[in-house]
């Protein structure tokens, strides 16, 4: 279910390249350790040495959650990003522009593979799903990018 309780005509799954999940191996299962670290180096009798080790599932959580929810929903009249457990909304009305880019800077794109959606009243979108091809298309159909497409078809 997505949006108000209604099903979204189309989900494209996000994409997550190896390099990403690399990342967050490392930086989770490095903050990880140095709470087993300040765990070991106390007494385990103590209250205080327990509480370090609580960030240790919360840090777990936090890397799998951009894998897990990662995905671009597509409604009547909008479109909607889902990553790592929020949701941008974007009416297909504001969107100028949809095309493929492979820029560093990516706030919800798992991979160097991506799409860069330009919607100046929302906030531009940069995304990474499975078939990034197959998205800009729809896109431009939806949005009436295309020379001959009516918008919001």
């Amino acid at each position: 279910m997505g949006e108000k309780g209604e099903r979204p005509e189309r989900v494209f799954p996000g994409r997550t390249d190896p390099w990403f999940i690399a990342a967050m191996v490392i930086v989770a299962g490095g903050l990880s350790a140095a709470c087993i670290a300040c765990f070991l180096s106390s007494s385990p009798a103590l209250l205080w040495g327990w509480l370090a080790l609580l960030p240790v599932l919360a840090l777990v959580a936090l890397a799998a959650l951009p894998v897990r929810s990662n995905r671009l929903e597509l409604y009547g009249d909008r479109l909607v990003v889902v990553y790592a457990g929020m949701r941008s909304v974007i009416p297909y009305a504001h969107v100028r522009g949809v095309r493929r880019t492979r820029t560093l800077w990516a706030g919800t794109a798992n991979s160097l593979d991506r799409v860069y959606i330009e919607a100046p009243y929302d906030g531009d979108a940069i995304v990474s799903v499975t078939d990034n091809d197959a998205l800009v298309a729809e896109l431009e159909r939806r949005c009436g990018l295309r020379p001959g497409c009516e918008q919001g078809n």
